[in-house]
């Protein structure tokens, strides 16, 4: 069975082959738009040169007839026609006859005549300059080229020694104003097959990363699950073991098995949240809270010192008399307690944090700051990434998945709010919660 990551490269492969097909497409048809523009200049031109022939021979009052070459029947008219033969040898000599007579050509009536017959062809009026080459060593140095197209340019002999050049100055914009509609669809197609591409390639580094993701994720949390799974069993075993102990010693066994229960529970949460949140949004429960007795039972909970390996000072301020919001109790409560296990975990021994409340102008603002290692001010952008964790070598030291800060942004986008966070290495960090207080 064909997998998708084939079929993606196939599909790329296939992309990659209709845009080259579309650049080549693209370039024989400019070059068709650039002859057949340049072919009409070259015809317009010659009748221009011719109309402006019979105006100088006119002004000499030289009379120019010219027979048609077919047989008549007895009795049929002769009629002339004002119209050279198109052989250059006859155009050539006319042109010598009405230089010699003193009737020079003149360039701006080839001009005028030719604007007003290319513009008619084309339905636009390309860029161009029009000149007389009167040197002989010019004319014999592009002899070879009269009378044809050379590129952009046109060479045509009107006399034996003079001979006019037409450049086209800007042919790609003469092309695209021809083939507007042309180029501006086909650009188009190549723009909308050029991002499909670019989305393939990105689905693809995506799924790479992610499959990367998966392996590291998986490895996690078999390893983090399994520690305190194992402390617990450990702590367990010892407590039902008929081994003489104090009741000091067994209460501190029971108060580490609740902790590393309340940790697994707290990490099994995160997950299925975030998990939850990746197909389908959060759904928020929004009901009526006191922040003051839900934060105090929060930091009753350490103060208690349910975290027995390290000192933890927490100080409540409310800046509100008032502190009713209207929140998820249990998903707030999870960001406030994902907030400071991080607090404890990246801290030195003492850990002192601070909980500023104040819900006012129908929003609710808390503030968690610690005394902590900090961040770096680089690695601010990334800390509330999926799996993302400090790179600090005192980071690497601890254990954890790189959900918690995660989790937290999740739940309070879910409440239409924001979090940012204000840190420096070595003078800890401060989380800014800001949440809009109304009932939807």
């Amino acid at each position: 069975m064909i997998n998708s990551k084939f079929m993606r490269i196939i599909s790329v492969l296939g992309i990659i082959a209709v845009l080259t097909l579309q650049y080549f497409w693209l370039r024989n048809a400019y070059g068709m738009v650039e002859r057949d523009i340049m072919e009409k200049s070259k015809v317009c031109l010659k009748e221009a040169m011719e109309e402006e022939i019979f105006q100088r021979s006119d002004e000499s009052k030289l009379n120019i007839k010219v027979q048609s070459e077919v047989t008549l029947k007895p009795g049929a008219k002769i009629i002339e026609v004002k119209k050279i033969n198109q052989r250059s040898d006859l155009f050539l000599v006319f042109q010598d006859v009405l230089v010699t007579m003193g009737k020079p050509i003149s360039v701006k009536k080839i001009n005028k005549i030719f604007q007003n017959k290319i513009s008619k062809s084309l339905d636009f009026m390309p860029k161009y300059t029009l000149r007389i080459l009167d040197d002989t060593k010019i004319v014999k140095k592009y002899s070879k080229h009269f009378n044809e197209i050379d590129g952009n340019k046109i060479h045509l002999n009107f006399c034996s020694t003079q001979s006019i050049e037409l450049i086209l100055t800007s042919p790609i914009s003469s092309v695209i104003t021809k083939a507007r509609y042309i180029f501006a669809i086909s650009l188009l197609l190549v723009l909308l097959i050029g991002i499909i591409l670019i989305f393939q390639f990105l689905n693809m580094v995506r799924d790479k990363d992610f499959t990367a993701y998966i392996k590291d994720f998986s490895r996690i949390t078999v390893h983090e699950m399994r520690t305190p799974v194992n402390s617990i069993y450990m702590l367990t075993s010892r407590i039902m073991s008929k081994e003489p102990m104090d009741e000091q010693r067994i209460e501190n066994y029971h108060k580490e098995s609740l902790n590393l229960c309340s940790k697994l529970l707290l990490s099994f949460d995160n997950l299925l949240l975030i998990a939850k949140s990746e197909k389908s949004k959060i759904l928020v429960q929004k009901s009526q809270v006191d922040l003051k007795i839900l934060l105090e039972k929060i930091a009753d909970k350490y103060r208690n010192n349910y975290f027995l390996h390290k000192t933890v000072q927490i100080t409540t301020n409310y800046e509100s008399e008032d502190c009713k919001a209207y929140l998820d109790t249990d998903l707030i409560e999870n960001t406030v307690i994902n907030l400071i296990e991080n607090a404890i975990k990246y801290s030195n021994e003492s850990v002192v944090i601070s909980i500023n409340c104040s819900v006012a102008n129908k929003h609710i603002l808390l503030k968690i700051k610690d005394n902590g290692l900090g961040i770096p001010k680089n690695h601010l952008k990334n800390i509330f990434h999926l799996f993302t964790r400090g790179s600090m070598k005192d980071y690497k030291q601890i254990k954890g998945f790189g959900i918690g800060l995660y989790y937290v942004q999740k739940v309070v986008k879910a409440h239409q709010g924001k979090v940012s966070v204000n840190s420096e290495v070595g003078m800890g960090s401060e989380f800014v919660i800001d949440i809009p207080n109304r009932f939807l």
